[in-house]
């Protein structure tokens, strides 16, 4: 089985009014090296091939490009502008020109979810079959691992929701795994949202640079 992990990582950050995703955080990182670091220390197990992790970027583009590895794989979202659901809707469209049996979707805000959350996700997609999902606010969200079957639905995705839609429907057919994530609730929209996670030093550090 192979998983392509994407990092979405493409808005406009108009409530934070800047590039949110170029803040920095306590312990040095910024929010797109933290969320990539976290997403890039996941690794495959019991038959599972990850593939490099590749990141969607659309807004800030040029202000984030450079905080990422060189060598990192790049999915440019042309309509990030239109919402979230556009920007999802390019990275099903690539998934499903590669030779993957599923795509992990990360968002590049949700800081405060580590290596074993993914790692525990994973493991529920793989002991369940079923595309899987976070569960967290009394719903299915991101961090997401959808199977290729959802692909097409997710290309059709437009506008600013993303693909909690698709998960409550898979949940009425019981077709969808969830495993509850506390730390998936946690986002950073406003620069008030920054300066209080900074305060409570939540930040979870996966790795060292």
């Amino acid at each position: 089985m192979k998983l392509l992990p994407v990092l979405l990582a493409a808005g406009a950050s108009s409530r934070f009014q800047g590039a949110k995703l170029a803040a920095s955080l306590p312990n040095g990182r910024t929010l797109l090296q933290q969320s990539f670091a976290t997403l890039k220390e996941l690794k495959g197990s019991c038959g599972t091939q990850l593939l490099p992790v590749h990141v969607c970027l659309g807004g800030h583009y040029q202000r984030l490009r450079p905080l990422l590895p060189r060598d990192t794989p790049v999915i440019a979202s042309a309509d990030w502008q239109l919402g979230l659901g556009h920007s999802i809707a390019t990275v099903a469209r690539f998934a499903a020109t590669q030779q993957v049996d599923a795509l992990l979707l990360t968002l590049a805000d949700q800081v405060l979810i580590s290596t074993r959350d993914l790692e525990q996700l994973l493991a529920t997609w793989q002991e369940s079959g079923h595309t899987s999902a976070a569960w967290y606010l009394q719903q299915a969200g991101a961090p997401a691992i959808f199977n290729r079957a959802e692909f097409a639905a997710l290309a059709n995705l437009s506008g600013d929701r993303g693909a909690k839609a698709l998960l409550s429907q898979l949940q009425g057919q019981k077709k969808l795994a969830w495993l509850a994530l506390d730390s998936a609730a946690t986002d950073i929209d406003t620069r008030a949202d920054l300066r209080r996670l900074s305060e409570q030093g939540e930040i979870n550090v996966t790795t060292q640079d």
